[in-house]
């Protein structure tokens, strides 16, 4: 390659660093202008303010008209902002999506091939950086939000319009509720209802243990907090403080059974959950930590197609779950040393599991059935309430994960 041909490939390069950087820094001007409109409009002055003369009342209402126009003008500007900032990470996560998905390929054609992968560290900064960068995106997603809920339920006229009022107030309700709790959001795309990763504890390089939760069907971001509380059990149940919990909803999960009965959803989270093992949670362990990670119901075929895309994983827990992945027939990444199976017994999932989604984690060749896994194959009354307590903190299917997680598991199957 001559040297101006080395000019104009380098023309076409992207510079991913420099796109993260101004991402994380754009949300501090957003949070700029939400101060500047909340100062603004705390200062609106009463009709008194205006002496009680002749035309205070006119005074008054051309007081508030510009107030509210600022206001408006303060608005539009955030809502660009956060535009651009949508804008950056949705092509950079193109590209890296991309890439993950070429290297699973040729992976697929040379499983010894190492091939490597977009950056070679976390590309977000500081855990305390994402934090602060996307609550305040969070905090600018809530405002558009409250600004279309009032239009909403200010429009004259016939029409059903509550639905969308509630769906509205129950997006306030969810962003206000993840704004005031303690877990650290480390991903948030305000695409669709909400895309959304939360950490509970550290990521350092004194981390031993790392578990990620990917949830199944009909999770939105009113359910972040719950599946928080619930992964970050693990984290609390290690007295050092040496395990770290991480809530991964970073996609559009299918709603109801029809969605749920098709692959589109998996496929397109499961490159995103690789990249996100890969490039942003592995760089900033040490060498000695251990990250596993557990799929819950239509959550298993994310994890089970993302294992396939070479997850880094030291161990693949599959909870419920509906399936390997569509077109998984063997396991070709040598990175998890270990993959588990928990199915409670009469869990109605068991109808579904070796169909769409792939073939049935419980009886795949290399992955491991949990003590407490009771597979019931075949027919039989269904338990639907076994399906989500299969994760309930101290039950006996949560002490299994959790020893996965913690690496005690062989110790207690050799044990046996």
């Amino acid at each position: 390659m001559d040297r101006s041909e080395q000019t104009s490939a380098a023309r076409f390069a992207v510079n991913h660093a420099a796109l993260d950087t101004a991402a994380q820094a754009l949300p501090d001007q957003v949070a700029v202008l939400g101060e500047a409109r909340r100062n603004l409009t705390a200062r609106t002055l009463v009709t008194s303010a205006f002496a009680n003369v002749s035309g205070s009342q006119a005074a008054q209402a051309g007081h508030s008209g510009n107030i509210q126009l600022n206001e408006r003008g303060l608005q539009a500007a955030s809502s660009r902002l956060t535009g651009i900032i949508d804008g950056i990470a949705a092509s950079n996560v193109a590209v890296r999506r991309w890439d993950a998905e070429q290297a699973a390929k040729i992976r697929r054609l040379n499983p010894d091939l190492v091939v490597p992968v977009l950056a070679d560290g976390p590309s977000g900064g500081s855990v305390a950086d994402l934090n602060a960068a996307n609550r305040a995106q969070i905090e600018a997603a809530r405002a558009v939000a409250g600004a279309e809920l009032k239009e909403l339920e200010a429009q004259p006229g016939p029409g059903d319009r509550e639905p969308e009022l509630r769906h509205l107030r129950e997006k306030i309700a969810a962003y206000d509720e993840i704004l005031n709790s303690n877990t650290q959001i480390i991903q948030f795309d305000p695409a669709g209802d909400g895309r959304i990763v939360g950490l509970i504890g550290r990521l350092d390089s004194d981390t031993r243990s790392v578990a990620v939760l990917v949830p199944g069907m009909n999770t939105g971001l009113e359910d972040f907090p719950r599946y928080a509380d619930r992964v970050g059990s693990y984290a609390g149940a290690d007295p050092t403080g040496r395990t770290a919990s991480v809530l991964w909803m970073n996609g559009d999960f299918p709603q109801g059974l029809p969605e749920a009965s098709s692959t589109g959803p998996s496929q397109e989270m499961a490159p995103r959950l690789a990249e996100f093992v890969n490039d942003e949670l592995r760089p900033r362990l040490g060498e000695g930590a251990q990250v596993t990670v557990i799929g819950h119901s239509y959550g298993g075929a994310i994890v089970g197609l993302a294992d396939a895309a070479g997850m880094r994983a030291d161990n693949v827990v599959h909870v419920a779950s509906a399936g390997m992945g569509e077109g998984v027939t063997e396991l070709t990444n040598p990175y998890p040393t270990a993959r588990y199976s928990v199915t409670l017994e009469h869990d109605p999932i068991q109808w579904a599991q070796g169909r769409v989604h792939g073939p049935d984690p419980d009886d795949f060749p290399g992955v491991t059935p949990l003590p407490s896994s009771h597979d019931s194959d075949g027919w039989f009354v269904p338990d639907v309430s076994s399906h989500s307590s299969v994760l309930d903190p101290g039950s006996p299917s949560w002490r299994d994960i959790n020893d996965v997680v913690h690496g005690t598991i062989r110790e207690r199957q050799s044990a046996l």
